[in-house]
Parts: structure tokens; sequence; C-alpha cells
């Protein structure tokens, strides 16, 4: 399957098999050394990337899937972002389809 654009999931459902873009907030809760994990409050993952963020970061990372391993393409940082309203229209979006 072949998706032009990054689909925003959780990290619980995300399937590895399927899914070839997505992308995911959460915090970094550690580091290691050609990766990071995230922590979105569903579940933790693994993300190799060539820049790691800082632990403890609240960041929305843009991941392709290959070999069921997640590779973070782009990372943003979220920490001066009001995640309260952030999550709000991300819910209005959902909702609309968008």
């Amino acid at each position: 399957m072949n998706q032009l654009h990054y689909k925003p999931k959780k990290i619980s459902e995300i399937d590895t098999k399927t899914d070839a873009r997505v992308s995911l907030q959460g915090k970094v809760s550690s580091i290691l050394e050609n990766s990071f994990v995230l922590d979105d409050g569903s579940a933790k993952v693994e993300i190799v990337s060539e820049i790691i963020p800082e632990q403890n970061k609240q960041v929305r990372v843009f991941c392709s899937i290959l070999d069921e391993q997640l590779k973070a393409e782009v990372i943003q940082d979220l920490n001066n972002l009001d995640l309260d309203l952030f999550n709000k229209v991300k819910e209005l979006y959902s909702k609309s389809g968008v």
C-alpha cells in the first residue's frame, strides 16, 4: 500500500505490516544509541532516528515504516504548544473526517 501522507495514529493503533507512514505525538521517555522511545499514553515504541530529541520533550514524529521498524523523518517540538487546544482541534478534524 502506497500512502502519500502521514496518518495520525496512537502508538497502540499502529500496524507495522500495513501502515507505511504515520504521525505520532507523545513524550520522549528514553534515549538509546541510534533511537529513542516515544510514549503517548497508550503504548511506547522505539523510533530509529539520525536526530535524537531531548528526553521528556513533547514531540510529534512523522515516521516511515519499513520492515516493521519506525524511522523518524521529521520531528516537531511541541513543548511550546498548548497541548489541550491542539488535542481539541485534532479531535474536531477527526470527527469531521479531515
